[in-house]
């Protein structure tokens, strides 16, 4: 019996060690496409960065794909949004404005977990775990970018900047709105662009637990001090999604149905609107961002 419990025991800190050591790989491998860009893209050192006290510095993080991949954001649909990467060296008062890309696609719960909460019921889905005791929640890629965002953030801050600024682009800008509400201390505003996570509206009506995934994790939504950009014909996320943040007087709505910008099947579609050099250049709705940013700083 002591040479069975001491191999079930084996097994079980084994099994964290892989779990560990496969986020830790995962990490890696996009981490090394983090930096500070400018307004092509281009990675520069943080040494050209002077004056950190007077500088505001917008942390973008992109959209993602399936739970059990890992997402680039050097994909052409994952990269900085223009609207975003034109702010770069902009002026408001006496601050500057910089964009650091962060990466933080790694892979969600694996296909077994999924199942095991497909297969679960409501109630039970919030006190599903895993093999390491934690909640199956915790697994899942929104709760594992606002780890890394955190991260992230808490280096800055020890490094001298003061002033944060959450951006993202579909699940990365869900992530912005969420962790806002949670660390409502640690950031000055989100800027969401087509913000959402879990599929598809008919995803989410098929599979009403991915409902659940979404929602999951939110804080206090009066922390919410947001701009979020929609449009009408957005498979992903209709201005509708967003109710739950329409009471907020701190949250700023902008949609683009009446846009002529054109839609482009590799950004998504609608989905991907405010992601064209067009919405960065030419729409007029671009600029609702710095007069988000100059109402804050």
């Amino acid at each position: 019996m002591k040479k069975l419990f001491i191999f079930i025991l084996f097994l079980f800190l084994n099994v964290h060690a892989f779990a560990d050591k496969k986020f830790e790989k995962d990490l890696k491998k996009i981490s090394k496409d983090n930096g500070f860009i400018d307004n092509l893209g281009n990675i520069y050192p943080i040494e050209n960065i002077f004056d950190k006290k007077k500088t505001i510095l917008i942390i973008y993080t992109h959209g993602g794909e399936g739970e059990q991949k890992i997402d680039k954001c050097i994909k052409k649909w994952n990269l900085v949004a223009p609207a975003i990467r034109s702010l770069h060296d902009k002026k408001i008062n006496d601050y500057q404005i910089i964009i650091y890309r962060l990466c933080t696609g790694v892979r969600g719960w694996s296909q077994a977990q999924q199942d095991k909460m497909w297969k679960s019921t409501p109630k039970k889905r919030l006190t599903l775990k895993g093999s390491k005791g934690e909640l199956l929640f915790h697994k899942s890629k929104d709760f594992l970018r606002i780890k890394i965002i955190k991260a992230k953030i808490n280096q800055f801050k020890s490094e001298g900047f003061e002033n944060i600024v959450l951006a993202g682009h579909s699940m990365g800008g869900w992530a912005s709105l969420k962790f806002k509400t949670i660390h409502p201390n640690l950031i000055e505003g989100s800027i969401g662009l087509h913000p959402g996570s879990g599929g598809t509206i008919k995803n989410r009506k098929d599979w009403p637990w991915w409902e659940e995934v979404r929602n999951y994790g939110f804080g206090d939504l009066s922390n919410l001090n947001a701009i979020i950009i929609t449009h009408d014909k957005d498979r992903f996320n209709s201005p509708n999604d967003y109710s739950m943040f329409k009471n907020l007087s701190e949250v700023k709505f902008v949609n683009l149905t009446s846009s002529k910008c054109k839609k482009k099947a590799t950004l998504g579609g609608y989905h991907g609107l405010a992601l064209t050099e067009c919405f960065a250049a030419e729409d007029p709705k671009s600029k609702e961002i710095i007069k988000y940013l100059e109402e804050i700083f």
